[in-house]
């Protein structure tokens, strides 16, 4: 290994340091707690050799959050594999979500604070496109199966691929975020999350005619084949899909292994 090779990794191996510790941090005290001077002395290295890696605090949290949302894109890529109709492969992205906000149950509230405009500027430019980057890897697998879902007949032909994302990502990120608020979890008597966030991702497709539609089809065998071959450590995964758990067939059509 050449001088500067082994240079750059060292350097790469310094940074991950630093995410991982800031990472714990920022879950414990959130982003104004979060001690720059604390985060030096438990990496043992001096604070300016931070600011040799992250421009500002903005930026350190952005590479978390960063790096958050690479694992978020490696449970989508691996979802992206399950096999069905289009609405079952996309049922399967929503698996995906969940299992992220199980790990990272935080990620959505620090989300919704790395986009309001007073954070999002103060980060580097290389800093927001890395992170642009990862989001980009979701997008790319909703939008494969949601233009197959056109091509197929299973969505509207006229209707608009972007709209449909913007909608399942905004009704997964809203209930995630909004499940987190103890008032909100009162108000609404809500006792799980992840059932509420899954039933408006259902009431989001049967909304969009995204078939087959909810009443149609055996989408807790689907989440059953989801558990088995896609996330196995998905205990959560159990509990029956809302909604789905004794499907009604429609007149003179049969159900067997969740196919018509």
């Amino acid at each position: 290994m050449g001088t500067g090779e082994r240079k750059r990794r060292e350097r790469e191996e310094r940074e991950e340091l630093m995410i991982s510790h800031a990472g714990r941090l920022l879950l414990r005290d959130g982003f104004q707690g979060l001690n720059l001077d604390e985060l030096a002395r438990a990496i043992e290295y001096a604070k300016g050799t931070i600011y040799q890696h992250f421009c500002t605090k903005e930026d350190l949290v952005l590479a978390v959050a960063t790096r958050a949302l690479q694992l978020r894109a490696e449970l989508f890529e691996r979802a992206a594999g399950f096999t069905g109709r289009t609405r079952e492969r996309m049922r399967a992205i929503g698996v995906a979500c969940c299992q992220f906000a199980v790990v990272h149950p935080k990620y959505f509230q620090l989300d919704l604070m790395l986009h309001s405009q007073s954070f999002w500027m103060e980060a580097s430019p290389e800093r927001r496109m890395a992170h642009g980057r990862m989001g980009e890897r979701c997008f790319r697998v909703m939008d494969t199966i949601v233009r197959a879902a056109r091509d197929a007949g299973d969505l509207p032909s006229g209707s608009d691929a972007d709209a449909v994302k913007f909608s399942l990502v905004a009704v997964t990120m809203g209930s995630h975020a909004m499940a987190l608020e103890p008032e909100i979890q009162r108000l609404c008597r809500l006792r799980d999350p992840l059932e509420a966030t899954r039933r408006n991702q259902d009431l989001i497709c049967d909304g969009l005619g995204w078939r087959p539609l909810l009443t149609d089809w055996d989408y807790a065998a689907t989440d059953r084949r989801i558990r088995a071959e896609v996330f196995p450590e998905a205990a959560w995964l159990d509990v029956a899909a809302p909604g789905t758990s004794e499907p009604t067939p429609p007149a003179g059509r049969r159900r067997k292994g969740g196919r018509p």
